[in-house]
């Protein structure tokens, strides 16, 4: 018997179509994601490739272009072929993100018929997600939208004196942070008040970052909070010291103060979360960074899913295109940006090469989860028998993720393979987590 890969973001296996509907939604999530590839002859429950007879093929073959067309408006193209898969013929429909978005299906019409791909699922689009395809439509990126609250004056000299030299008003235009309005006034765009004006909650709300450390591995006992703001440079900085202290397993003095020397996660990786973080999140979405800090991990929660082409998929592939050019070029310029797209392996090859877990990444409904352990984890191993706080942060952590590899779960715990496939066949015998598939594709899920 032969299997292939969980579904995901960018795949969908079909085992036979009794109607088209489920695969029309599918179609429009994909053209209004990603793009996507649906295999029909693989059964989704346990990935297994059953194939097609040569009757059903063609009969996929003439009806399903058709029937893509005359559901979907705008048109999209598809590639469908068929493929040998395991010594068995499927089809495979190879759906390309649309240049005409957001594409929907007739029948429900606008807004109702457009969906989108969220992990292995589709969903319908929100007012939100509605919002930012218009805005996509018109051209214009949300850090280029004008902020007409304020103005010119109201920015802070010496947060403009952190990106340049010599600075006026027409520099701040020049530089693509501002523009002029019918009545003359030179006025900041989001990406200039993120920048330069203190008070940028005021105008872009919770445009902040905030931090939070716990005594253990969930949130019962806070231990200490802080809002950073007052500009992206400022709170970038601030955060990024303070995380660091938190972070010290040695210290040293000098004059009054004690200064860490020695760290429990690569400084390299904290930083490049951090920039990673200010640069690429949805400053439209109404939610701050937050940096939360256990006693075995540090979570990034940062608001905006992938930024198209980059998908849990490829993400260790160099990929990189910016959602917020203007403020990433600003970063570059102080040195805080390295050469694009080698953020996600810094912040993984780092923690690796210093003996940590690799950090893992996890895409939710409107956010993105960055997951790094800390030298500590070894000490709170989640067991089965032992801790359950931490076998509750475990079950946490891998039913967000859905399917998990044994491999997977070694990373998490810092332990060998045959360690943790020990643990979850003790698991199993509890009935807490059900095996998926068979032989090196084997994957499990906890049961909720």
């Amino acid at each position: 018997m032969h299997y292939v890969s969980i579904e995901s973001k960018i795949l969908e296996f079909k085992e036979r179509l009794d109607d088209y509907s489920r695969l029309l939604e599918t179609v429009t999530a994909f053209a209004n994601t990603q793009g996507g590839t649906i295999i029909i002859g693989i059964r989704d429950s346990d990935r297994l490739i059953v194939g097609l007879d040569r009757e059903e093929i063609e009969r996929y073959s003439q009806e399903i272009p058709q029937a893509i067309a005359d559901a979907i408006s705008p048109q999209i193209a598809v590639d469908l072929y068929e493929q040998h898969l395991g010594g068995k013929t499927c089809v495979t429909v190879r759906v390309f993100p649309g240049p005409q978005k957001p594409y929907f299906i007739k029948k429900l019409g606008h807004p109702l018929g457009v969906f989108l791909r969220f992990g292995a699922h589709n969903r319908r689009a929100d007012a939100y997600a509605i919002e930012q395809f218009n805005r996509e439509r018109s051209g214009i990126r949300y850090e280029q939208q004008p902020c007409p609250q304020i103005s010119y004056e109201d920015l802070s000299k010496g947060l403009l004196g952190t990106l340049f030299t010599s600075y006026d008003q027409s520099i701040l235009i020049g530089a693509g942070y501002g523009s002029t309005d019918v009545s003359g006034r030179t006025i900041p765009n989001v990406a200039g008040t993120l920048l330069f004006y203190p008070e940028h909650q005021r105008i872009i709300p919770e445009s902040g970052i905030v931090v939070s450390a716990y005594a253990g591995t969930d949130k019962k006992q806070l231990m200490k909070k802080e809002d950073f703001s007052g500009g992206i440079i400022p709170m970038l900085e601030q955060s990024y010291t303070f995380i660091s202290n938190l972070l010290g397993t040695q210290y040293e003095r000098e004059g009054l103060v004690k200064q860490p020397v020695n760290y429990e996660i690569p400084l390299d990786a904290i930083r490049e979360a951090l920039v990673n973080a200010v640069a690429h999140r949805a400053y439209d979405y109404e939610a701050p960074t937050r940096i939360t800090l256990f006693s075995d991990r540090i979570e990034f929660l940062n608001p905006g899913t992938f930024y198209a082409p980059i998908n849990p998929e490829n993400l260790k592939e160099g990929l990189s295109r910016y959602r917020n050019p203007l403020i990433a070029d600003a970063l570059r310029k102080k040195g805080y940006m390295e050469k694009q797209g080698i953020g996600i392996n810094l912040i993984i090859s780092s923690c690796l090469e210093d003996g940590l877990p690799e950090p893992q990444f996890v895409e939710l409904e409107y956010h993105v989860k960055l997951v790094i352990f800390r030298k500590t984890a070894s000490n709170h191993t989640p067991k089965p028998d032992q801790n359950p706080k931490d076998l509750t942060a475990m079950r946490s952590y891998f039913t967000a993720q859905g399917l998990f590899s044994s491999m997977d779960l070694a990373q998490y715990l810092g332990k060998s393979q045959a360690m943790a496939k020990k643990i979850l066949t003790e698991l199993q015998s509890k009935g807490m987590v059900e095996k998926v598939g068979r032989g090196p594709a084997t994957k499990y899920r906890f049961i909720n």
